[in-house]
C-alpha cells in the first residue's frame, strides 16, 4: 500500500507539472539547463583529457587555447613529432568510429543536425544512450586532433535529456519537441558562454527562414541555467578575450569593406557546404569499408594535412585568440602564421573538417565555421589595412567569424547575438548586422551546413496539422454564425421591430417579403439609428443584396463569398423542403472570432 501511495504521489506531481505552462517550463527548463551545464563541463574536460593523453602524448604537440582557458598572448609551436600526427588522428578516428557504430550510430557526424532532425522528423524522440556515446566519441575525435567543434555534441546531449524529461513528466509530442529545442539552445549557450544567443538560436536554427517562437521562453530558462553552471568555473568571462580598445565602430565608410566581407563569407559558405557534403557522400559510397573504420580514414587524411598545417587540429580556437592580440608581425615573430598560411588555412580547415566529420567522426561544424570565418577576417584585414588603417584586426576577425557562421547556419540573428557575447564586441553591432545579413542572402537558403533544417514551419512535420489544410475548412457555419436574429415582415415599423428584438433579445432582423421569402437583412444598430421615425419601415433600411449559406458549409466558403461579392453579411438558412428558415447570420467578425477560437484549441489547454 505504501508503495502504491508513493506511485500515486509521483503521478500526481508529474500531472501537476505537465498541466501548467509556467511551472512546467520552469521545472523542465531548469533540469535541462543543469544537464546542459554539467554536460558542457564534462565534454570540456573530456576533450582536455583526450588532447593531453592522445594528441600531445603521441606527438608532443600542444595547440594554443583561448585566454579563458589559460593561454597567454605569447605562443610558440616548439618542437614536436609532426610525423606522428597521422597516428594520433587515425587512432582517435578508429576509436570514435567503433564506439559510435557499436552503441549508437545516430551519434555520428555533427550532433546539432541530429537534434534538429529529431525535432522535425522523429517527434522529438532521442534515444537515451545517445548523449553519453556522443560525449565520449566527440572527446576522442577532437582530443586526438580531429577538426570538429564541441557545440554539436553538447547540443545533442542536452537535447537528448530534453527528450528524456518529456518521458519523465509525460509531456505530449508538441512539448517534447520544445524540450529538445530548449536542449539545443542550452547546450550551445553554455559551451559558448552565450546564454541569450544560445536561447535565440534554438528557435532559429530549426528553420532556414522561420522561428520556433514557442521554444523561446523554455530555452531562455534552460540556457541561463546551463550558463550559470558552466560559467561559474570560468568566472563568466567571454569565450575569447579581446583588447577592448581595439574593437570599435566610428567610420561609416568602413561599412563598404564590411559589405565585401559579407559577400566573400557568403560565397565561402557555399564552398564549405558543397565540400563538406561532397566528402560525406564519398565516404558513404565506401560500401566495402566498415562504417566504424571510415572515421579512421578521415583521421588519417586530417593527420597528413596537419603535418604541414597543425593549425587545423582540434578546435583551433587558440589560433583565433592569438589573432585578437596581434597582426602578422607578431605571428612572424613567433614563427606561426605568415600571410600565405592564413590564406591557405581558410581552405585547409574546410577540407580537414569535412574529413573529420564527413567520414563519420563525432563533433560539431559550428566551431570550425568560427575558425574559418576568423581566418578570412584576418586575410581581409591584411588586404584592406593599408587603405583603412583605423580598422583593427580584431574588428575584422569578429565580423568574419559571425558573418560566415551566420550565413552558413541560416541563423543570422542569433549568431550576431552569440558573436557579441563570445567576444564582448558589442561596439560592432552595425557591421555585424550588415555583413551577416549579406552573407545569409549570398549563400541562399539552399546552402546550409545543417541539412535537417526545413524552410519554414509550413514544411515541418511538427506543424503539419496547422498547414496541411486551411483551419477555416474545419469550422462549420453553424459553429461560427450569430444565431441572434429575428425574421420580420418588411413592412414592420422600426419602433415595432425594436420592441420585438428587445423581447427576444436578438441583434439582427432578417426581412421577409410578401411571399414570406428572405429579401434582405438589417442590424439592430441600424434600426436604433431610425428609432422614433414612424414612417420608417424595415424595408427602407435593409442591407441589400442578401445572399444565403447553409449551416453545414464551412467558414472558408463564407469568407470566399463575402470577399468576392464585397458584402457585409450572409444569412444562414436551414432548408426544409422548399422552405428556407433563417437561423443566423455570418460576417467577417464572426469568422474571425471562430478562427481565433480554433487556433487557441490546437494546443492542449494550459493553466498557471
Amino acid at each position: 500500500m505504501a508503495r502504491d501511495g508513493k506511485i500515486e504521489r509521483v503521478d500526481y506531481f508529474r500531472q501537476w507539472v505537465a498541466s501548467g505552462f509556467v511551472r512546467k517550463w520552469i521545472i523542465v527548463g531548469i533540469f535541462i539547463g543543469i544537464v546542459a551545464g554539467l554536460g558542457s563541463l564534462a565534454l570540456y574536460y573530456a576533450i582536455q583529457f583526450g588532447t593531453e593523453y592522445i594528441l600531445t602524448a603521441i606527438t608532443g604537440f600542444s595547440p594554443p587555447n583561448t585566454f579563458l582557458e589559460g593561454q597567454g598572448p605569447a605562443y610558440s609551436l616548439g618542437n614536436y613529432r609532426y610525423w606522428l600526427i597521422p597516428v594520433a588522428t587515425t587512432v582517435g578516428g578508429l576509436a570514435s568510429g567503433i564506439i559510435v557504430y557499436r552503441f549508437a550510430p545516430e551519434a555520428e557526424g555533427h550532433g546539432t543536425d541530429a537534434a534538429i532532425e529529431a525535432f522535425h522528423a522523429k517527434k522529438g524522440i532521442i534515444r537515451k544512450r545517445i548523449p553519453p556515446v556522443k560525449l565520449i566519441a566527440s572527446a576522442i575525435t577532437i582530443g586526438s586532433g580531429g577538426s570538429a567543434g564541441r557545440e554539436g555534441p553538447v547540443a545533442q546531449i542536452a537535447a537528448g535529456f530534453g527528450s528524456f524529461m518529456a518521458d519523465i513528466f509525460g509531456l505530449d509530442e508538441r512539448d517534447r519537441r520544445i524540450a529538445v529545442a530548449a536542449g539545443i539552445g542550452a547546450g550551445i549557450g553554455s559551451i559558448f558562454m552565450a546564454p541569450f544567443g544560445g536561447a535565440l538560436l534554438s528557435t532559429e536554427i530549426l528553420y532556414r527562414r522561420d522561428f520556433e517562437v514557442e521554444a523561446l521562453v523554455p530555452s531562455i530558462i534552460a540556457s541561463a541555467t546551463g550558463y550559470g553552471i558552466f560559467g561559474y568555473f570560468f568566472s563568466y568571462k567571454p569565450l575569447f578575450s579581446i583588447q577592448q580598445t581595439t574593437v570599435s565602430f566610428g567610420h561609416p565608410q568602413s561599412l563598404a569593406i564590411y559589405s565585401v566581407i559579407g559577400i566573400v563569407t557568403g560565397l565561402l559558405g557555399i564552398l564549405y557546404v558543397i565540400t563538406f557534403y561532397g566528402v560525406r557522400n564519398q565516404f558513404a559510397k565506401m560500401k566495402r569499408v566498415p562504417p566504424y573504420f571510415r572515421p579512421a580514414i578521415g583521421g588519417l587524411l586530417v593527420g597528413l594535412i596537419a603535418m604541414l598545417f597543425p593549425q587545423v587540429l582540434g578546435l583551433s580556437y587558440g589560433w583565433i585568440q592569438l589573432l585578437f592580440y596581434g597582426g602578422t608581425s607578431q605571428f612572424s615573430e613567433f614563427g606561426l602564421m605568415p600571410i600565405w598560411i592564413l590564406l591557405a588555412l581558410i581552405f585547409v580547415k574546410i577540407i580537414a573538417t569535412s574529413f573529420s566529420i564527413g567520414s563519420g567522426g563525432s563533433g560539431g561544424v559550428y566551431a570550425p565555421g568560427i575558425v574559418i570565418g576568423g581566418f578570412l577576417g584576418a586575410v581581409m584585414w591584411l588586404i584592406f589595412h593599408p587603405l583603412v588603417p583605423y580598422l583593427s584586426i580584431a574588428d575584422m576577425v569578429i565580423v568574419g567569424m559571425v558573418a560566415f557562421v551566420g550565413g552558413v547556419s541560416k541563423a543570422p540573428i542569433s549568431i550576431i547575438i552569440m558573436g557579441t557575447e563570445m567576444t564582448g564586441g558589442y561596439a560592432l553591432f552595425l557591421p555585424l548586422m550588415l555583413a551577416t545579413v549579406i552573407s545569409y542572402f549570398v549563400s541562399g537558403t539552399k546552402y546550409s551546413i545543417y541539412r535537417a533544417q526545413v524552410l519554414d514551419r509550413a514544411h515541418s512535420p511538427a506543424h503539419k496539422q496547422e498547414y496541411e489544410r486551411p483551419l477555416m475548412d474545419d469550422i462549420k457555419i453553424s459553429e461560427a454564425m450569430n444565431a441572434s436574429v429575428t425574421a420580420m415582415d418588411g413592412g414592420t415599423t422600426v419602433d415595432d421591430a425594436l420592441k420585438l428584438m428587445e423581447q427576444l433579445k436578438t441583434k439582427g432582423a432578417v426581412i421577409l417579403n410578401s411571399m414570406n421569402e428572405i429579401s434582405s437583412y438589417t442590424t439592430r444598430a441600424e434600426i436604433e439609428k431610425n428609432k422614433g421615425d414612424i414612417t420608417r419601415r424595415l424595408r427602407d433600411i435593409a442591407i441589400r443584396p442578401v445572399q444565403t449559406i447553409l449551416p453545414d458549409q464551412t467558414a472558408h466558403d463564407a469568407f470566399n463569398v463575402l470577399t468576392s461579392e464585397k458584402i457585409e453579411f450572409l444569412v444562414v438558412v436551414d432548408k426544409k423542403g422548399n422552405h428556407e428558415q433563417a437561423v443566423g447570420v455570418i460576417g467577417l467578425q464572426e469568422i474571425a472570432r471562430a478562427y481565433n477560437e480554433k487556433i487557441r484549441s490546437l494546443p492542449k489547454p494550459q493553466t498557471l
